[in-house]
């Protein structure tokens, strides 16, 4: 029985240090792992800060064009409305020669969209 319980002894030991060993390395290898890990967290932070940045200068972009837009559109509605009193000047100053000019544009419309069919 003094083999048996020397080699169980041997085993338990052997079990121990081997499980031991299997701490160590699995210490290490998290030790190691760790800035690993914090480089991917740090890029994967940098990309969304980037992606945010970009979303801020297309925001911004977008935001100027849409006031350009609307200053022009302001300046546009300006412009058909001095042309509609410059028309209404002109008819109310030469009726006769407004109703023939009227007459003639209506008639090459009928004959450009008449021709169509």
């Amino acid at each position: 029985m003094n083999a048996i319980e020397k080699t169980s002894s041997d085993i338990n030991g052997s079990a121990q240090d081997t499980r031991q060993d299997l701490h160590r390395t699995i210490d290490k290898m998290a030790d190691q792992a760790q800035p690993l890990i914090d480089k991917v967290a740090t890029r994967a932070h940098d990309g969304v800060d980037q992606v945010g940045e970009r979303i801020g200068q297309v925001s911004d972009t977008v935001s100027k064009a849409s006031e350009t837009l609307m200053a022009r559109g302001k300046q546009l509605s300006a412009a058909c409305q001095r042309a509609g009193e410059t028309g209404r000047g002109y008819v109310r100053e030469r009726p006769a020669v407004s109703l023939l000019i009227a007459a003639a544009a209506g008639y090459g419309l009928s004959k450009l969209l008449g021709s169509r069919k």
